[in-house]
């Protein structure tokens, strides 16, 4: 089994292992007996702790970070609501938003942030 599978009214994603950022993204539509393969957007070399080197650079530089005490909360109320759900067996409304932070660049070379800095 992988190691995360979205189950949805529309289908089905899975991701490989978070844990060795590598493998196929995967997706089976409802109705579909076969998966597609999902092409990726972003290196599969950019790994563990990105996220937080992308801080301290836009702390230094005045960027906005992506890694927001916004976002981390409405992750948390995700994470609470699909547990809520498969509890009850009905949808949960999530109480928080966040704005939708800017993603890395799509060519973003090794030991850069925003497509060229160090």
């Amino acid at each position: 089994m992988p190691m995360i599978e979205i189950y949805g009214t529309q289908g089905t994603l899975s991701v490989p292992d978070p844990n060795s950022f590598g493998g196929p993204v995967r997706l089976r539509r409802a109705g579909a007996e076969e998966w597609s393969d999902i092409p990726l957007t972003h290196r599969p070399d950019v790994r563990r702790g990105i996220g937080l080197a992308d801080m301290a650079y836009a702390i230094r530089y005045g960027r906005k970070h992506r890694a927001s005490g916004e976002l981390a909360f409405h992750v948390l109320d995700a994470m609470q609501a699909f547990g809520e759900a498969s509890d009850s067996g009905t949808h949960i409304l999530l109480k928080s938003t966040c704005s939708r932070p800017d993603p890395l660049p799509m060519a973003l070379l090794f030991g850069t942030f925003d497509g060229g800095e160090k």
